[in-house]
């Protein structure tokens, strides 16, 4: 026989069984009715039902399903090998990535202490016991150095707050950028209703942290 037709042939087989929905039953008893095979693996199928996408493992299948689809245990057992390895692989890639978000944060956070801290030398600022504040240059606002409460120019607080932004994970960026979005957008309603010019609201941005819509209206 022609090995061309042969593999033709083959590959016709496969198409028909993969486009025709089937009922598997399993082993142990397990059904699955009207099933279109949607993928073949070297270890199962991949079929879909009316409750979803489920694979079934060729070891729960009957010998006849198994040989239908050419199932050979060395072959699957060198694929679910091949799998485990990149699941562990991309679970180590994650958690690495997890350490060292974490390390740039704290690194950051330590920046932003000690920024603090020369801030307050830098006003020649001293502090008693029994007196928790400090008269810095102007002032505008109140941060932390040793814990105690010292205060601090609006120079140092961008810094801080830059140092802040910083040290979010990627996650936390898009979370409050979504949650600042929809502020964004009850707040140029709000505007509008009020008579306002609802085109002064400041729009968010990606990674900020403290989100004034209204910082234009107020001035």
């Amino acid at each position: 026989m022609n090995p061309q037709k042969t593999t033709i042939a083959i590959l016709a087989a496969l198409s028909l069984s993969l486009a025709l929905a089937d009922d598997f039953k399993t082993n142990n008893g397990k059904e699955y009715k009207n099933a279109t095979v949607t993928q073949v693996e070297p270890d199962g199928i991949v079929v879909k039902t009316k409750s979803g996408i489920s694979k079934i493992y060729f070891q729960e299948l009957p010998k006849e399903v198994q040989q239908r689809f050419n199932y050979n245990p060395q072959q699957a057992a060198a694929f679910a090998s091949a799998q485990t390895t990149t699941v562990q692989r991309t679970n180590q890639q994650i958690e690495e990535a997890n350490k060292q978000r974490e390390k740039e944060k704290q690194v950051a956070l330590e920046s932003s202490r000690r920024a603090t801290e020369e801030a307050a030398k830098a006003q020649n600022t001293t502090i008693e016991p029994g007196n928790k504040t400090a008269t810095g240059r102007h002032v505008v606002g109140v941060g932390g150095v040793n814990g105690l409460e010292v205060e601090t120019s609006a120079k140092e607080l961008q810094l801080e707050t830059a140092a802040r932004e910083e040290a979010m994970s990627p996650e936390d960026k898009a979370w409050r950028y979504a949650r600042d979005m929809k502020t964004y957008e009850g707040a140029k309603q709000a505007a509008a209703r009020r008579g306002l010019d609802s085109n002064k609201i400041v729009p968010p941005r990606q990674g900020q942290l403290d989100y004034a819509p209204f910082a234009n209206l107020v001035r």
